[in-house]
């Protein structure tokens, strides 16, 4: 049964007004606008169904941005809710359809450019791209990794583990062929998209041939992790061997 419409809000204890204290992970859903419906039965439920409208809208506009930002590459179509899995909350492992969470989208809306905030939209950048680059003709193996990339490129926030060889290799060719500069603009202007835009081909370019050439995105990877342990064992040794003492 429907009883009526309230927001979700903090109140002091003598406002009046009744107090819902949220766990940590819904603090997202302060001020959200809520149906209040009850449940008669052996075991009555009063239920609270949140307003997640200005959080889809959201999601549909950061999609024209991908889109926008990928024109040049390709044609990625329309926002499609069966592409992805539609949550709540971020989960903590996903399969088959990335996850797009409404609470990552409300707090991107409404934290300013916090590190909670680039790292929500980094989540929702990177989900999104691993359907842009499916759609656009990467295969399983290298659409997270795209979509990592295009994440990073445009939040600096890395969200998918496991995928740091391409991130990696991928940065290289931003710092030798890109654009020296980044406007200090959140992922959600348009502005930072078409600037942004040139070094997303560049990142095409080496995806694609990473597809075209899997022997040569085998080496690569190789010649990267090679790098890293070389880098990590100079990194451990004593300073005596690392330096010769002065005379």
């Amino acid at each position: 049964m429907f009883v009526g419409s309230r927001r979700i809000r903090s109140a002091g204890r003598t406002s009046g007004s009744v107090e819902v204290t949220l766990p940590p992970q819904l603090h997202s859903l302060l001020e959200i606008e809520c149906r209040l419906l009850l449940r008669d039965g052996t075991h009555p439920e009063i239920i609270l169904q949140p307003d997640l409208s200005v959080a889809h809208t959201m999601l549909l506009k950061l999609w024209s941005q991908l889109r926008m930002g990928l024109a040049v590459i390709g044609e990625i179509g329309d926002f499609d809710p069966g592409s992805f899995t539609l949550a709540l909350l971020p989960p903590r492992h996903w399969q088959q359809r990335p996850p797009l969470a409404y609470a990552d989208a409300l707090v991107a809306l409404n934290r300013g450019n916090s590190a909670e905030s680039r790292d929500a939209l980094a989540r929702l950048v990177a989900h999104m791209g691993i359907v842009a680059g499916a759609r656009l003709g990467l295969g399983e193996a290298l659409a997270p990794a795209f979509g990592d990339t295009v994440a990073y490129l445009m939040t600096g926030v890395a969200p998918l583990a496991g995928l740091e060889c391409e991130r990696g290799l991928t940065q290289q060719i931003f710092q030798e062929h890109g654009p020296t500069e980044q406007p200090a603009a959140s992922a959600l202007d348009e502005r930072i998209w078409a600037f942004v835009a040139p070094s997303l081909a560049l990142a095409w370019e080496q995806f694609t041939d990473w597809q075209s050439r899997p022997e040569s995105h085998a080496a690569a990877r190789q010649q990267w992790y090679r790098a890293l342990l070389l880098e990590m064992d100079s990194a451990s040794l004593p300073l005596s061997e690392t330096r010769r003492p002065d005379r």
